[in-house]
């Protein structure tokens, strides 16, 4: 069960380092012309120094700031990564001490790209379980130091970046019809494996740095048929009150207007700004939610859902009715 909570504030953080097409044009053999016409990509941020810890820290940051909440206040936190730099302790953790917050409820969820979805709706199941009135969710991922650089088909479609944000109890629920599911990856659609490790009963293990591993094809199918079925069942139960906004995981720029074909939407309904970004994995969604607000394209009053979709594979999806004012009004 969902507490009734509303998004009281939201931020992103993105590495200072930007890689345009052209440039990665100078270590892979490829071009803007085939990486925009096939994917919608553009440019990249790359992580150089910062982590996936710093990136989210600053994300989560942003986001209380903007809540006007204080430390003291948030009784959950959720983070969500398949690219954090410590097993132990979890992201969670390390956003609970840099934030300086007593004492709340932190963990880990790993849903690769549709993990902010089922972050956003484990923090609000467990705002009701455990009776805390705040939450901070907070996606984060550095996919670049996973990427085969020498492999086109996949280092061209990634980039890193965290987004956050924070919930608060409210008289009205404005976190509406989750949906969380997942499909068996039989055919190892999309796979990171760990570095393999040694110990004295497994004998000399070769080590070697494990990079993603994508079916291009079958993931593009998986993704079209789960984001059509997830935007179609968010819509049958807003019932009378329809989705204004969608906000999709920023995977591909071809999936988002296959969809937009199939199920005859307009295009003016999507933010898509995958462009500057290219897959950030589970911190698309928070991030392109950042950048509508601060935009002008999301006001409060809109109904805009959220879809995602992944490894696992899984999908998920959910509406949100939007509370937080325009930035542009408010500046």
């Amino acid at each position: 069960m969902l507490a009734p909570v509303s998004i009281v504030g939201i931020g992103k953080c993105v590495p200072e380092r930007v890689v345009t097409n052209d440039e990665l044009a100078r270590y892979v053999e490829t071009s803007d012309e085939w990486i925009s016409k096939r994917t919608g990509i553009r440019a990249r941020h790359v992580a150089v120094e910062e982590t996936a810890i710093d990136l989210a820290i600053s994300a989560a940051k942003s986001a209380l700031a903007m809540s006007c909440e204080s430390p003291e206040s948030v009784g959950v936190i959720v983070a969500c990564t398949i690219t954090a730099e410590e097993l132990t302790p979890s992201l969670a953790g390390r956003v609970q001490r840099a934030l300086n917050i007593p004492s709340c409820a932190a963990m880990d969820v790993s849903a690769g790209c549709t993990g902010f979805v089922y972050a956003l709706v484990s923090a609000a199941s467990l705002m009701d379980t455990l009776n805390r009135d705040v939450a901070i969710v907070v996606a984060s991922e550095v996919m670049t130091k996973y990427c085969d650089w020498t492999d086109r088909s996949t280092c061209v479609l990634f980039g890193d970046g965290a987004g956050a944000v924070v919930l608060k109890r409210s008289e009205i629920a404005h976190l509406l019809h989750p949906i969380l599911s997942a499909t068996p990856d039989v055919d190892d659609v999309i796979v990171v494996k760990k570095e393999a490790r040694s110990t004295p009963f497994t004998g000399e293990v070769e080590s070697k740095r494990e990079s993603i591993q994508m079916k291009g094809a079958d993931v593009f199918t998986y993704a079209v048929g789960v984001l059509e079925n997830t935007l179609g069942e968010l819509s049958v139960r807003c019932g009378e009150k329809p989705i204004d906004k969608i906000v999709p995981h920023q995977a591909n720029e071809k999936i988002i207007d296959f969809v937009i074909r199939t199920m005859k939407l307009r295009r003016e309904q999507f933010f898509v700004n995958i462009a500057n970004y290219a897959n950030t994995s589970s911190a698309s969604i928070p991030i392109a939610l950042c950048d509508a607000w601060e935009s002008g394209w999301l006001n409060a009053g809109d109904r805009v859902a959220i879809a995602g979709f992944g490894s696992g594979l899984t999908s998920g999806g959910a509406v949100i009715d939007w509370t937080i004012s325009n930035k542009k009004e408010n500046n």
